[in-house]
């Protein structure tokens, strides 16, 4: 089996990385992008009707946890504070824009 390369990146680099290689990332920030503001149950059952069966509640919430750890979704609800809370997330599409896209771009031009 080959070995994984895992270079030392920069921080924002490799949260670029996480937020921009990854193809369930990219259908939940999509999916929040065109719907707005939506809980775990709504995004969950959007992306599985739109073609991911695999996609299931506890591998949504570590896809959510990431990109909101890397600036890409927002909630409204702080993550020490939401026991019993319906939490609603919402992509950060400047976020990704602004920051991850170009510190992405900046590492591969080497600058």
């Amino acid at each position: 089996m080959p070995r994984l390369i895992q270079p030392n990146h920069p921080q924002d680099v490799e949260a670029a990385i996480e937020v921009l290689g990854n193809r369930a990332h990219a259908a939940i920030l999509r999916y929040l992008h065109q719907k707005g503001p939506c809980t775990t149950g709504e995004i969950l059952k959007g992306i599985i009707l739109s073609g991911n069966k695999k996609l299931t509640r506890p591998s949504l919430q570590h896809h959510l946890e990431a990109l909101e750890a890397a600036g890409a979704v927002t909630a409204d609800s702080p993550s020490g504070e939401r026991r019993g809370k319906r939490v609603k997330y919402e992509a950060n599409i400047d976020g990704v824009e602004f920051e991850l896209l170009p510190a992405y771009i900046n590492y591969l031009r080497d600058r």
